[in-house]
């Protein structure tokens, strides 16, 4: 009788925390995040967008030659000692164990958030003799849970603020996994350049000391000057000078590299220091909307939805709270009489809290939110100024370092050409060893620059799949 009777009291309590849930679901609903272009018309009123970059209507409108821009763009250079270098990286460097523990904590964030919109059980037990810590004799606990019903949506945009404050996290991560490729990308194909430039300069220092020992030996017999003799010294010393630095330019790319793969950094020479072709033109018409998919863009745009997340929570929190409460506990003492001896209760209620008078705290707490989500909007459009600033310097240096490959192929060619003919010059007796040395260090000084503009075009390429976001591995 006593058991359908609680249960018949029981049935109330639920069945109106049934009608209250309903309510939850029905009542107000949370504003969708801001994205795209209203967030762009938002941070950039007087900026006109173009539908296209500049740079790109620049470029040659013929589609032959051309390739898109796509994610895993690694595999367009094909470099399979880069591809093995790259995947090395990912396993093994200290910057992606970092990413991985800040992924973590961004999915701790939303989970922390969302533990809110579940009900809270908690319990509380005491246990003492009659010289115990309280003198009481009170032994007892009591088991409560209480869940706060959602009706103004506080808790869902206080869980959808937590969401996009961790999508800012994962965007930046994947920037900095973007950076760590890029950036070995680059140093890598450095550092093969420097390989061979030390090469270079080192055959250099020793043609240019052959130079200056034939000068002595002529200014012996009268041929050359003593001017002759230290204007050569001199050009040799700046030689050796110059491969020194050379080859420390090149020992330290070499542990830059060693260092990003997470390897000890004792300069250990690369495979190859062969160049991969820079791949074809972009497809002309790259659309400005491609941006959008950049991490750092990505991280600006959910912080910016964070922000005003917060700014409604904080306004949220001036309406009344109800939550739903249940509780069973049990007491008993060894040092007072109790009146019907050891008891027992099990009850439901709710519970309203409305805040009448904060002193301005509520107030001034939406006020310091609603700056916040101001200084994001105005940081989003920072962020994509640098980000068409990019894009349009990447495409206009490409098209330029294009350009002047081409020049310092035509210019090594031509000088190779002349080399040729100085040893064939030699080899009558039309000139002596000195003119045939001098050629081979100008043909090395020509070879450097051109490895150099190799490495400049390609880091531009680079540069431009790093400013236009997306995966560079599949």
């Amino acid at each position: 009788m006593l058991s359908r009777f609680n249960s018949s009291r029981l049935r109330l309590p639920f069945a109106f925390s049934a009608l209250i849930s309903s309510l939850v679901f029905t009542s107000c609903t949370i504003k969708p995040p801001m994205q795209g272009e209203d967030l762009r018309s938002k941070a950039l009123p007087a900026v006109k967008v173009p539908d296209q970059f500049a740079m790109q209507g620049k470029q040659s409108a013929s589609p032959a030659n051309h390739v898109k821009v796509d994610d895993a763009w690694l595999k367009q250079f094909q470099d399979e000692e880069l591809n093995q270098l790259v995947a090395e990286a990912l396993r093994n460097s200290p910057d992606i164990q970092v990413i991985a523990a800040r992924r973590l904590q961004a999915e701790s964030l939303i989970n922390a958030a969302s533990g809110a919109q579940y009900p809270g059980v908690n319990a509380f037990g005491n246990i003492g003799g009659k010289v115990g810590s309280s003198g009481t004799g009170l032994t007892g606990y009591y088991i409560g849970a209480g869940w706060e019903l959602d009706l103004w949506g506080r808790v869902r945009t206080s869980i959808a603020g937590a969401g996009q404050n961790a999508r800012s996290i994962n965007a930046d991560q994947d920037a900095a996994r973007l950076s760590l490729i890029g950036t070995l990308t680059k140093t890598a194909w450095l550092a093969r350049a420097l390989q061979e430039q030390a090469r270079l300069t080192s055959e250099s220092a020793a043609a240019a000391q052959t130079v200056s020992d034939l000068t002595a030996i002529r200014e012996k017999i009268g041929a050359s000057s003593q001017a002759d003799v230290s204007a050569s010294k001199l050009i040799a010393s700046q030689a050796k000078e110059l491969a020194l630095s050379t080859a420390l330019a090149r020992d330290q790319a070499l542990r830059a590299v060693e260092v990003l793969l997470g390897r000890y950094p004792d300069a250990k020479p690369l495979n190859t220091t062969r160049l991969p072709q820079l791949p074809a033109p972009v497809a002309p018409g790259l659309p400005t909307d491609l941006l959008e998919r950049r991490p750092d863009i990505i991280a600006a745009e959910a912080r910016v939805n964070s922000a005003f997340y917060a700014t409604e929570e904080k306004r949220l929190a001036r309406l009344p709270k109800i939550s739903l409460t249940a509780g069973f506990g049990y007491i008993n003492s060894e040092v007072f009489a109790l009146t019907r001896g050891p008891s027992t209760s099990l009850g439901t209620g709710a519970n309203v809290f409305i805040p009448l008078f904060q002193g301005g705290a509520i107030e001034a707490q939406i006020a310091y939110q609603n700056a916040e989500a101001q200084a994001a909007i105005a940081n989003y459009g920072k962020v994509a100024l640098n980000a068409f600033n990019d894009v349009e310097n990447a495409l206009n240096g490409e098209a330029t370092w294009r350009e002047r490959s081409t020049l310092l192929q035509g210019q090594l060619t031509e000088q190779r050409r002349l080399m040729d003919n100085r040893r064939a010059e030699f080899r009558i007796g039309r000139i002596d060893q000195r003119q045939v040395q001098q050629e081979i260090i100008r043909t090395n000084a020509i070879e450097m620059n051109w490895r150099q503009g190799q490495v400049d075009a390609l880091a531009q390429r680079v540069n431009l799949y790093l400013a236009l976001g997306g995966s560079p591995t599949e």
